[in-house]
């Protein structure tokens, strides 16, 4: 019985060792990512069309015949500037008529404005009123003494009466004198505001000063609120629209500056960047940057491919890594980089942050591999296992 004690015991301890063993020798499971090489923007060539800084399509707000052209494309107008006439025939005289009907209103309005101020409606009932009012006080106080008839006193109480609601009357009837012709005259001018605005839609303008681009209208044809018949560019300014991929968007800021190369042209001149989309487009997942272009740019570039380079970032490329396989201590940022099947922590520099993506400017070299998550926490030269190559 005891030598078959002391074999349970061995064998357990031997177990016992052999498992610790085999615990010391098992490696670590991470999940890798491997640095990958990006350009910095400066590097980058972004391509786009020359635009006007805006562009307005015009649509007659009249409809009739185009009776005469006033501008030809080519030309550079004000805004409020005449591009074509419609015939005003009609429009003119309902202005003339509407004009008529306001200088009516305005005449009935003066004159119970007058009224009003003179009080010649209500002053006669006014008088009327005191004059009963005073003679009934007289015989009151008469038949008070019994010096009157209770007739008497009643009739002079009567007139009163009469003449106090006579003078409400012609107070009422002043007051809305003066309201109903004040509402005639708003009507009045609203009718001519309207005809007013129908004899300027005959004349068809420019809303924007700038470059006459295209006239689409003849003399004698008939045009409608439904057809364009023009449109201008404000040339002032040109820009270019550019998309952007969202690894590169948060390196640009408004105000960064740009060469636009203009091949056509054989020039190259200065633009910054003067709009950067808030959101990326959900089909392309690329954000809308506009790229507005100097004092430099011609009429003659509207139209033509340029090349974007932004002016202001270095020009060699840079290695990224995934932000999350970053880690910080009291020496300052690190990775663990495989090495041998170890996880070997290496100090890194670090840059610009491109949204998951963080650039090393110093530590790493594109195609090393860092540890980016574990098992457990990891301790430099410890023995790994790599389950997965994240893909980048």
């Amino acid at each position: 019985m005891k030598k078959l004690t002391a074999v349970l015991m061995i064998t357990a301890m031997l177990s016992s060792a052999l498992a610790g063993c085999a615990g010391a020798g098992r490696q670590t499971e991470v999940t890798v990512a491997a640095a990958k090489e990006g350009k910095d923007l400066s590097a980058m060539v972004w391509q786009g069309t020359v635009e006007a800084l805006s562009s307005v399509d015009i649509i007659p707000s009249a409809s009739g015949k185009v009776t005469q052209i006033l501008a030809k494309e080519g030309d550079h107008v004000e805004a409020g500037a005449a591009l074509f006439q419609i015939d005003n025939q009609d429009a003119s005289l309902q202005l003339e008529q509407a004009k008529a009907g306001y200088q009516a209103a305005q005449a009935n309005f003066d004159s119970a404005q007058k009224a009003n101020q003179l009080n010649t409606v209500v002053k006669p009932a006014e008088i009327s009123f005191t004059t009963a009012s005073d003679n009934f006080n007289r015989i009151k106080v008469l038949y008070a003494g019994g010096d009157v008839s209770q007739t008497d006193y009643e009739n002079a109480k009567a007139q009163m009466d009469v003449a106090q609601v006579q003078l409400q009357a012609a107070q009422n009837s002043q007051r809305t004198n003066c309201d109903v012709t004040r509402a005639q005259l708003d009507s009045a001018k609203a009718a001519l505001d309207i005809a007013q605005k129908k004899y300027n839609d005959c004349m068809v303008v420019s809303p924007i000063k700038g470059l006459v681009t295209k006239i689409s209208v003849e003399a004698g044809q008939t045009v409608s609120p439904q057809v364009k018949a023009a449109s201008v560019i404000d040339d002032s300014s040109k820009k270019v629209e550019i998309k952007v991929a969202d690894m590169d968007i948060d390196q640009i800021k408004a105000g960064m500056e740009a060469d636009v190369n203009l091949q056509t042209l054989g020039e190259t001149i200065k633009g910054s960047i003067t709009g950067i989309s808030s959101v990326s487009d959900s089909s392309t997942g690329m954000f809308d940057v506009t790229v507005s272009l100097g004092e430099a740019c011609t009429n003659s570039a509207i139209g033509l491919m340029a090349d974007i380079r932004l002016a202001d970032n270095k020009g060699e490329n840079s290695v990224y890594i995934p932000a999350k396989s970053v880690q910080t201590d009291d020496s300052g940022s690190y990775v663990y980089k495989v090495s041998d099947s170890s996880g070997v922590k290496t100090p890194v520099t670090l840059g610009k942050k491109k949204n998951a993506y963080i650039e090393v400017t110093k530590g790493l070299a594109a195609g090393d591999q860092v540890v980016l998550q574990s098992s457990k926490p990891l301790t430099d030269g410890e023995k790994i296992s790599i389950l997965t190559v994240k893909q980048q």
